[in-house]
């Protein structure tokens, strides 16, 4: 009887019950760890008297928690606090404890990270309307600071303003990761003066482009436009990228399924491939982690005929890639688009023909299709070819932030 008795407190003082539980019960539990560690740690300095009394009060007071006795318990708590306050060693630095509760906190964080569920921020629009990336809009005046804060806390929106302080000429256009999740564009220009912007370079040249500061040649050359003193940069709010929890351990006890959105690093695939039609999505080029919905799995026959995706000869079934295919509002109005061979050699997927993803008997070396739901703006499978299976790490499981429509489940 006394064993499962033990076996109840344990359970009781061990899992998140401890946290209903009376203060005197917290307190004592609290006592015998700090009086465990104590003679654990000390016993070999401590005098042989003192060992006794230390350890005989650590008897007495498992043994009054062992009963559920508060009065008894209350008694020798206070005792232990009294008789052992002044040995060196007992009373642990607080500046000590916070740096171990911190390393304890990064290391959960860290396994989780690895192991189970990974934060992952949508930096651009390929895989738009199902997924949000950053999104640059122009507006007419800056509101004030309450409406900033709110805009901030629900929709992770940011407002930005940039003037011209003198007539000057925009030469290059950089972005780069901050601080881990997030992406900063920044415009340089011929008097060696920088704008820093909250996007990613995509929307900032989409922006621009809008603007008339940016225009693309027939042979994807972009020109760079000039600014005079006094003229508005940019004025702007940018709304952030969805940010996803990425399910690391799903793939682990089931197969990816055809049409899910999934994330993937790029070891291994030439993401920055030349070709004309890769101007208006550079962006990417650099990424090294994709989301893009799984449009194909290992040994199926695979080809585009704008708009339709034909999986196996027949048209695709799974709802997410019919909505791309319906190309209803607020999906993009092409569809899935064919690349052209003349203009995209290099390519995987064109319009000369079918593709087999392999299945080898090495589940490592297997292939699956990567496409962007928003197409026209997806650097994907059809440029740069198939995701093998070493490079997945998980479905793309629930958008965390910000509070928009997007927020929860991913389909």
């Amino acid at each position: 009887m006394d064993i499962l008795k033990s076996i109840g407190n344990w359970f009781v003082d061990k899992t998140f019950i401890s946290w209903f539980t009376p203060k005197w019960r917290k307190q004592g539990c609290e006592t015998a760890g700090v009086l465990t560690r104590y003679i654990h740690t000390y016993s070999h300095k401590l005098p042989p008297e003192e060992l006794a009394e230390c350890s005989d009060m650590l008897r007495k007071l498992r043994a009054a928690l062992h009963d559920w006795d508060a009065d008894e318990t209350d008694r020798i708590t206070k005792l232990v606090n009294v008789h052992c306050e002044s040995m060196p060693g007992f009373k642990r630095n607080p500046v000590l404890e916070v740096v171990e509760s911190f390393f304890v906190i990064m290391v959960v964080f860290l396994g989780i990270r690895t192991y189970y569920a990974q934060p992952f921020r949508i930096p651009t629009g390929s895989m738009q309307p199902t997924l949000n990336g950053i999104i640059v809009h122009q507006v007419d005046e800056i509101p004030g600071a309450p409406k900033r804060i709110w805009d901030m806390l629900t929709l992770g929106s940011s407002y930005v303003e940039a003037v011209s302080d003198g007539n000057k000429q925009l030469v290059d256009i950089e972005d780069h990761p901050k601080w881990l999740l997030f992406t900063e564009t920044v415009l340089s220009f011929d008097d060696g003066s920088k704008v820093a912007l909250p996007s990613a370079k995509g929307a900032v040249i989409q922006y621009l482009q809008e603007q008339g500061k940016i225009r693309t040649t027939p042979s994807g050359v972009m020109k760079l436009g000039r600014f005079r003193t006094g003229e508005t940069i940019i004025r702007a709010r940018v709304d952030a990228g969805d940010m996803v929890v990425v399910n690391r351990m799903a793939y682990h006890f089931r197969k990816p399924e055809r049409g899910e959105p999934f994330v993937f690093d790029t070891r291994g695939i030439n993401t920055s491939m030349q070709s004309p039609a890769l101007g208006q999505i550079e962006d990417q080029m650099t990424g090294t982690h994709f989301i893009k919905r799984l449009c194909g799995l290992p040994g199926d026959q695979v080809y585009i005929d704008t708009p339709t995706l034909f999986i196996n000869g027949t048209p695709a079934t799974e709802p997410g890639m019919q909505r791309v295919m319906e190309r209803q509002s607020p999906y993009n109005p092409v569809g899935y688009q064919t690349l052209e061979k003349s203009r995209n050699p290099m390519a995987y997927l064109t319009n000369e023909g079918h593709k087999v993803l392999l299945n080898p008997p090495d589940a490592n070396l297997r292939e699956y299709l990567a496409l962007g739901d928003n197409t026209v703006k997806s650097l994907d499978s059809r440029f740069w070819g198939p995701v093998h299976q070493f490079n997945v790490l998980g479905p793309a499981w629930f958008t965390l932030w910000p509070f928009t429509e997007h927020w929860g489940g991913i389909d």
